[in-house]
């Protein structure tokens, strides 16, 4: 799958990087963070690291032989 088509999958907000630390860019929200006082923090990733993170999972995917399915971040 062509690294365009793993971004075509995602839906895209503009937001500030937590992996790069890029500030308003079109971004994926990947998690939220709950903190004890109740405040609430998103996690985004920038397209270069949507990348790089699909990257990661599709190794871990193989290594345990299991089937890469793209576009899965934060669900």
């Amino acid at each position: 799958m062509t690294p365009d088509a793993i971004l075509a999958l995602y839906r895209w907000v503009l937001a500030d990087c937590f992996r790069c630390g890029r500030t308003r860019v079109h971004a994926v929200r990947l998690d939220a963070i709950g903190t004890p006082s109740g405040r609430i923090y998103e996690l985004h990733a920038c397209g270069h690291c949507v990348l790089e993170l699909e990257e990661e999972r599709q190794i871990h995917a193989e290594r345990r032989g299991d089937v890469y399915q793209p576009g899965a971040l934060g669900a």
